[in-house]
């Protein structure tokens, strides 16, 4: 069991709590950084938008651009960036490693810090700048944070790296698989993602759990099961693991 002083998700609710708004989480996949940055943490008001980061993706995704309207014409649609802009709301930007040039450069302007965020309608030539309560959550999974490029790292001074599953995503796994499941988040290269302990848990329920951890987890089954029931032996807190 890890100290709570140590606790990464403890430190991301400090941070929040704290008023930070701009953070970037990184760390082994899987382990619940985007759905945490899209549903924790936030006003009952604040809406999330979320945008995720491929090589070919333009920067229509981003600020929006013209589409196709019912009455045969065009239409400017809102990009997710510029509702979470203008609205106040919290943007989660993922695989924030995978952005090309062009939209790695819009996005470092619009999640610039409030006070230096601004984007500028490209017909109208509007100029929006950033509400009150904009948040800007960003995730990647690169394991050293200096992979990234200097220029997001200067604009984002909280990085938290992410070595565990969030404590709500370990409720949905049977109670002994727990603590496994929290230890094998970070375990290098015999790393265990936390999507596929929840695709061992939903299997195991048709075939059984030694059947399934053999379809899912082949040689690293009966790894897997020896921890499993010697957690099962031992007395549980019925708290989850954090």
């Amino acid at each position: 069991m890890h100290d709570n002083n140590d606790n990464c998700w403890t430190l991301f609710d400090e941070v929040i709590a704290a008023g930070v708004d701009r953070v970037i989480l990184y760390g082994p996949p899987g382990t619940g950084k985007t759905f945490t940055a899209l549903h924790c943490n936030k006003t009952h008001t604040q809406e999330s938008y979320r945008i995720t980061c491929t090589d070919d993706m333009t920067n229509m995704d981003v600020t929006g651009g013209f589409l196709p309207s019912a009455d045969g014409g065009f239409e400017w649609i809102e990009g997710a960036a510029v509702k979470a802009m203008t609205g106040g709301g919290r943007l989660v930007v993922d695989e924030i490693d995978k952005a090309g040039g062009d939209v790695f450069a819009t996005l470092l302007n619009i999640t610039d810090s409030d006070g230096s965020s601004i984007w500028e309608h490209p017909v109208t030539g509007q100029k929006h700048t950033a509400s009150h309560g904009y948040t800007v959550i960003m995730t990647t999974n690169v394991e050293q944070i200096e992979e990234l490029p200097q220029a997001l790292i200067d604009r984002f001074p909280v990085r938290i790296r992410i070595d565990r599953p969030h404590p709500l995503a370990l409720e949905t796994l049977p109670l002994a698989w727990r603590d496994y499941a929290d230890r094998m988040a970070d375990a290098g290269a015999e790393r265990m993602s936390l999507r596929l302990f929840q695709s061992l848990n939903k299997l195991s329920q048709r075939l059984g759990t030694e059947k399934a951890a053999k379809v899912i987890l082949g040689d690293r089954a009966d790894a897997f099961l020896q921890a499993v029931a010697i957690d099962t032996m031992r007395p549980i807190d019925s708290t989850p693991t954090i």
